[in-house]
């Protein structure tokens, strides 16, 4: 018991500092907001991979129809990942009304190989990625593009919110998606980076172009932005997170449980390949202290009421740290919950993390229908 006592302390006072440095991060981050006032022009090439996703593609292209930036300094393209549905036909004819609208067939299967199709077709300096089931503002490529020339980065990461549906479950996908979001943008914002996400990422294509050769992560189905930003960050290149609402991305929550569980194991399991040592670090602390308190409430059975002090203790200090987090980042996110809430879902999540970790072990990924490794 002393042992484990000792270990507990050492993993709960290493993920606190950890989350407090999230948090310090978040808030060294200036909040942007696009001026219209562009000096010289940049050309975006925004790259969206699709599968089987007709009722999306709609109101997709109509999002970006009404950004307020040049039609003439844009392009869409549009990368069939062999879709089973009318998708190639909704873009097709969308064609006929948007000039900067493009269409093309992935040369692979996933969609690592469809953001790749993308790129070699892309002609613009600058490219952006996000899903097809996203939405975002009508200043999205605008603030894109000040910071980007404002900045001369070679990345640019921005931010992701989740719309709060209406069930609880729902609500609990948004408090998740929430704490990846906060450690997305503290982590840049203490200057060492360790995740992404591709329904809001942007890059040089010059920068991707030399490094293509050497991303780590090919065997897996997901992670093309993870694994990217790794690589640039070990090539010492300019990484900067655009902390706007301007320019954030808005998705949906999983319908159901198992979307959700198997999701979160495809995001899990990808850190088995990371090569950033912070990133590896930061996950394999996670993951070990919600092993240990979701183990804990055992520890009472096996050593007796005594043990239910140092239960309570590790949840007051973890979900007081995460809570600090959360909240410093919840309104810019447009992300409510009170703490009664968050004290339910708190007391739930060090089980959904050992179900998603450990399901990430032993599941293969799957991914709009396809296993990986």
């Amino acid at each position: 018991m002393v042992y484990f006592i000792i270990i507990s302390a050492i993993l709960i006072s290493y993920y606190i500092s950890i989350i407090l440095k999230f948090r310090s991060g978040w808030l060294q981050l200036s909040e942007i907001n696009a001026g219209h006032h562009i000096q010289g022009r940049v050309f975006i090439s925004v790259i969206i991979p699709f599968r089987d996703e007709e009722p999306n593609l709609e109101p997709l292209i109509k999002n970006l129809a009404e950004q307020r930036f040049s039609p003439h300094h844009m392009e869409v393209v549009m990368v069939d990942d062999h879709s089973s549905d009318k998708g190639q036909i909704t873009v097709k004819e969308l064609q006929k009304k948007h000039h900067w609208l493009r269409f093309t067939e992935s040369k692979g299967h996933g969609k690592k190989a469809a953001l790749r199709t993308g790129i070699s077709a892309a002609t613009g300096e600058l490219v952006v990625t996000t899903d097809a089931d996203c939405h975002f503002g009508r200043d999205w490529l605008q603030t894109i593009a000040e910071t980007y020339l404002e900045q001369n980065p070679d990345m640019i990461v921005m931010p992701v919110t989740m719309n709060a549906g209406k069930r609880w479950f729902d609500r609990f996908q948004q408090n998740d998606y929430l704490a990846l979001q906060m450690a997305t943008a503290g982590a840049l914002g203490t200057g060492n980076p360790i995740i992404s996400s591709g329904a809001n990422l942007a890059f040089k294509k010059k920068s991707f172009l030399e490094t293509s050769k050497s991303i780590q992560g090919e065997e897996y189905l997901s992670g093309d932005d993870v694994f990217l930003l790794h690589t640039f960050k070990s090539q010492s290149f300019k990484i900067i997170y655009l902390k706007s609402a301007q320019a954030m991305v808005k998705t949906n929550p999983a319908r159901s449980f198992k979307q959700f569980l198997f999701q979160r194991m495809r995001w899990g399991g990808k850190s088995k390949g990371y090569q950033d040592r912070f990133a590896r670090i930061t996950a394999v602390t996670i993951l070990l202290i919600n092993v240990l308190i979701a183990l804990m409430p055992l520890g009472v059975i096996l050593w007796g009421s005594s043990f239910l002090l140092l239960w309570g203790m590790s949840m007051v200090l973890k979900t007081t740290a995460d809570w600090s987090l959360l909240n410093s980042g919840k309104s810019f996110f447009s992300v409510r919950f009170k703490l009664p809430l968050f004290l339910t879902f708190s007391l739930i999540y060090p089980y959904y993390i050992v179900l998603a970790g450990m399901g990430s072990l032993f599941f293969p990924e799957v991914w709009k229908d396809r296993k990986g490794r």
